[in-house]
């Protein structure tokens, strides 16, 4: 996945790369490769901002991803749900 390393960026600053991130992880993305990498977008040195994780994007996991998001959701909405407990 040599798309994504701090080298690759460096090399190909218009490469076909798009971001999203999620908290403190940047999902940056190939269209053109189908691969992925999970990088740590708060990092204090630019060293540790190298990906966490690179793969494939491979069949179904857009499923999994929606199901990690619908998980996050019920978190949120129980935050904000009323405490129920008796005192």
């Amino acid at each position: 996945m040599s798309t994504h390393t701090l080298k690759a960026n460096r090399r190909h600053p218009n490469a076909d790369r798009d971001c999203i991130q999620v908290g403190h992880i940047t999902f940056e993305f190939s269209r053109k490769n189908k691969t992925f990498a999970l990088k740590a977008c708060e990092a204090a040195n630019a060293k540790d901002r190298s990906p966490l994780f690179t793969g494939f994007i491979e069949k179904g996991m857009h499923k999994e991803l929606l199901r990690l998001a619908s998980v996050f959701r019920q978190i949120e909405e129980k935050d904000n749900e009323p405490d129920k407990r008796i005192n």
